[in-house]
């Protein structure tokens, strides 16, 4: 019924508007013959242009009617008294039945070109949004998109590697087993009376999958377009996953490499240090109370430190496993500041550090064990790149809810190129392993247990004039309110 009306109305106006030009041209204008055969011709061009070729049709035998009935010898009748008459008309109905066949060829070709225009600009518009998505989320993209812009009811697109359907819905009724055959044998299925079709996702000699839509009927050389369209999207994600996964076992084995460099460099002073103390304690002759006490005293310092290495790299292993589990709780911030300096023991005697922590700060939530870590980190990177004699300096201060705990250190500074790579694992900036003891995990460390706790670490730094790096975290009460909006 609701395509009736639109036709029941377009004959109607074709109709009566093509009486009202013979009315018009007859009572208004007084014209002749020739120039209402002119007006009616012009009304037949109008209707073939704008209606159906049923319609234009009609149009043409009305105005010929028309015509005979207001302009053809006897006026007022359909009769027709001469054989002139018969001829005009003749001649009138032939030329407007040919012109309104041609409107109409004319109006179907427009309205066909205008149909690939939008398709083109719909395929172009999914093909736009696949490039700038990526992996997992272009197959989701291609579902979203095909019921978006093509109007679709349900989509599912079956991809053949990993054997995967993608659906806009948890139920559809498009069949799976329909979708694996057309994978498999490349042809279209079409069910006129379900409105589905299934066709194959091909892009040269390769076969992605299949992908089943409801309710549109496309043409065929639209499912063509359709399918290649989407072949490109996945042969696209499939190119990126593999480039991530080769990029992740290259990362991967770099990071051994320098990871293995790093600690046998940093394994090599302290285990030399203790074989030669320990060859000499073996000796014995000659050694006096005192000399074996500075033995085992080096023995025990570079045992230390040996702990400490191996407890970074287990930190960092932990942290990479995404196994760092926080046992948060409120504390205070000059807690954590005292207990990460008390940590350094003598590694922090040969410079002078100056705390400046007001005692009425907020609580913090955090694990205080490996907060703690993170501040000892920043300190004692401050006290390796920092000249001896110089001063560190501790300050912690809140605003707008949240609390920074800041370490400045007096050293040469960072470059702009530094302060961006700072953070990463294993970079040791312009000191070499020589100069600077350490395995750059300490800062990668810091900042991914800050971002544990939901805070950041960022750095402030001008090259000459030493660096400053500060935690910033959510004061206890604002840590509350803001879990609870996440919840």
């Amino acid at each position: 019924m609701a395509g009736v009306l639109p036709r029941v109305r377009s004959t109607a106006i074709t109709i009566v508007g093509t009486v009202a030009i013979a009315v018009v041209c007859q009572r208004v204008l007084h014209a002749n013959a020739t120039i209402a055969a002119i007006a009616l011709m012009l009304g037949v061009l109008v209707a073939g242009a704008y209606t159906k070729l049923a319609e234009a049709v009609l149009a043409s035998i009305v105005a010929t009617l028309c015509l005979d009935y207001f302009f053809v010898p006897p006026i007022g009748s359909i009769t027709i008294a001469a054989p002139q008459g018969w001829i005009v008309l003749t001649v009138f109905l032939a030329v407007s039945l040919f012109a309104s066949h041609l409107a109409a060829r004319l109006r179907e070709q427009r309205d066909e070109l205008i149909a690939r225009q939008r398709e083109a600009e719909k395929l172009h518009a999914l093909s736009r949004a696949m490039l700038l998505s990526s992996g997992e989320n272009i197959r989701r993209l291609i579902v979203n998109k095909c019921i978006e812009l093509f109007g679709f009811s349900e989509v599912v697109l079956y991809e053949t590697t990993g054997a995967q359907f993608y659906r806009s819905a948890s139920e559809t009724a498009i069949s799976e087993d329909k979708l694996r055959k057309v994978a498999l044998y490349g042809s279209v299925e079409q069910d006129e009376a379900k409105r589905t079709t299934v066709l194959p996702v091909i892009l040269g000699n390769k076969n992605f999958g299949s992908l089943g839509f409801r309710e549109v009927l496309l043409p065929e050389a639209s499912l063509q377009a359709l399918g290649n369209t989407v072949a490109v999207g996945l042969a696209q994600a499939q190119v990126q996953e593999a480039g991530s996964r080769a990029e992740a076992v290259r990362k991967s084995e770099e990071l051994k490499s320098v990871m293995l460099d790093a600690l046998a460099h940093e394994l090599k002073t302290p285990l030399t240090a203790i074989a030669a103390a320990a060859d000499m304690l073996m000796e014995g002759s000659g050694l006096g109370d005192a000399q074996r006490k500075e033995l085992i005293g080096v023995i025990q310092q570079e045992t230390e430190g040996l702990k400490r290495l191996v407890g970074e790299a287990m930190h960092l292993a932990k942290i990479d496993a995404k196994r760092v589990k926080l046992a948060a709780e409120p504390v205070q911030v000059g807690e954590l500041v005292d207990a990460a300096i008390e940590s350094l023991g003598e590694r922090a005697a040969s410079h002078g550090i100056k705390i400046q922590v007001l005692g009425d700060l907020p609580l913090v939530v955090a694990d205080r064990e490996l907060m703690v870590q993170a501040l000892k980190q920043l300190i004692d990177n401050a006290i390796k790149y920092s000249p001896s004699r110089s001063m560190v300096t501790v300050t912690a201060s809140e605003s707008d809810g949240l609390v920074s705990i800041s370490v400045r250190d007096q050293g040469q500074g960072l470059t702009e190129l530094e302060q961006g790579r700072v953070f990463e694992k294993f970079y040791r900036g312009r000191y070499d392993h020589s100069a600077v003891q350490g395995t750059g995990m300490g800062l990668a460390i810091a900042k991914e247990i800050s971002e544990a706790h939901g805070g950041s670490l960022k750095v402030e730094s001008q090259f000459g004039h030493g660096s400053r790096f500060t935690i910033t975290l959510h004061a206890a009460g604002e840590q509350a309110e803001v879990e609870e909006q996440h919840a």
